[in-house]
């Protein structure tokens, strides 16, 4: 509101500075240095806005730049999560087929097992039984067997079938048990091998859950980064939308502050010719036009001029600013000046008020969009060798020293002396 208020006034004393002018009055309210210094203020705040502002976009930009990084981050580790999942997804795919596989080897051994048991008791029923009729019809001799028999081989026969049929019927009970102790303990074998797997299994299927839980948090993360980072997004633009907006006030302020200077600048033109008027000393009218050596200049040292001769001259028109240059490339020509260079002619001490002042480097440095092209022009004339004053080296300022005789240009009177003898 402030800054906004300093504009409307500004805007009305130019106004009402140029509406003067256009009726011919000589007394209206022309800007003043205060009104320059109120601007400069305004644009000074402008610019720590807009460096304030600046820094923030830059925190803003590190804040989701370090998000976007994160978010990469978290990206390949749910792509390996995903890989550690598909993987265990086949191992346990692959162990549920092994159990599978066991189980059927253990229901085949349990089949076996039951079929071993069944035969081993079939065998020691009938060991039981033969044990039982030879109890029960026992033979008190060989005598009777071999009376029965009718013959003593037939007796020793039948003697030897019974030993042989209870030797086998030993035999065969030991074998069967020995075969459904083997069954037994490979069924025992079995068990210890799906319990192995069960265990495996559960293993795999626990870790497969942590590695789904690792995935879910790290999705959560990633879609909270998205969502960040969008935030982000939204304040930079925001902030680079802000920065367009101070940055065209500051262009306005400028802008303004240009306008006044002018409008000042004019104004004390208007006074020192209306001050001029009927002097006693000598006033020369034709000037010296002569062409010098052209001098290598940077373009550091073009800048250095126009802002000199903007300074002293910026208000007298193309010939008083080319005499303004045409004195400082006079001085590195003339052997009575130790200078040998613009900057060092520019900087010698106590020669140029506005150096003495500091205007001329507070222009260099923050002013240098006010230097206008006609005193760019007549910086670049004079380094050409291009002098209208001859090879005079001094100027002052004509109103103030109306007795003087020397050359007048403008407002401005040049001389080869300091003390204007000749």
């Amino acid at each position: 509101m402030k800054q906004h208020s300093l504009q409307m006034k500004m805007a009305y004393r130019l106004g009402a500075a140029a509406l003067a002018l256009s009726l011919g009055f000589t007394s209206y309210a022309v800007p003043d240095q205060s009104d320059v210094d109120d601007i400069q203020n305004e644009i000074d705040k402008a610019q720590d806005e807009i460096d304030k502002t600046k820094n923030e976009i830059d925190a803003t930009q590190d804040k989701k730049d370090k998000l976007e990084q994160a978010k990469g981050q978290m990206e390949s580790y749910l792509k390996d999560l995903n890989r550690q999942y598909s993987s265990l997804e086949d191992q346990i795919t692959e162990l549920n087929q092994q159990i599978q596989d066991k189980k059927a080897e253990i229901e085949q051994t349990q089949a076996e097992l039951e079929e071993a048991k069944a035969t081993e008791e079939k065998q020691y029923a009938d060991m039981k039984a033969r044990i039982q009729y030879m109890y029960e019809n026992p033979r008190s001799s060989f005598v009777e067997i071999l009376l029965e028999s009718g013959s003593f081989a037939g007796a020793l026969n039948r003697a030897d079938y019974a030993e042989r049929i209870t030797a086998y019927d030993r035999d065969m009970l030991e074998s069967y048990a020995a075969h459904k102790a083997e069954i037994q303990e490979k069924e025992e074998k079995l068990e210890a091998e799906k319990a192995a797997l069960d265990e495996m299994q559960a293993s795999l299927e626990k870790k497969q859950g942590e590695v789904s839980a690792l995935a879910s948090s790290t999705s959560g993360k990633i879609s909270q980064h998205v969502s960040d980072i969008a935030a982000a997004q939204a304040d930079l633009d925001g902030k680079s939308n802000t920065l367009a907006n101070q940055q065209e006030v500051l262009k306005q302020l400028i802008a303004e502050k240009k306008k006044i200077e002018a409008q000042i600048e004019a104004a004390k033109a208007a006074e020192i010719i209306g001050s001029l008027g009927d002097v006693t000393g000598v006033r020369t009218t034709e000037l010296e036009y002569v062409q010098y050596g052209a001098y290598g200049a940077s373009d550091d040292e073009v800048k250095a001029l126009a802002t000199l001769i903007y300074c002293e001259a910026g208000n007298q028109g193309a010939e008083g600013q080319l005499a303004v240059g045409a004195v400082v490339m006079n001085r590195i020509r003339d052997p009575r000046f130790a200078q040998g260079d613009i900057m060092s002619v520019i900087r010698a001490p106590k020669q140029f008020s506005p150096v003495t002042s500091g205007r001329f480097d507070l222009m260099l440095t923050d002013g240098a969009d006010s230097v206008t092209e006609s005193c760019y022009n007549a910086a670049r004339r004079a380094i050409a060798g291009e002098s209208n004053v001859g090879n005079r080296t001094f100027f002052r300022t004509y109103a103030n020293y109306p007795a003087l005789s020397g050359l007048v240009i403008g407002a401005h009177i040049f001389s080869y002396t300091w003390n204007y003898s000749s």
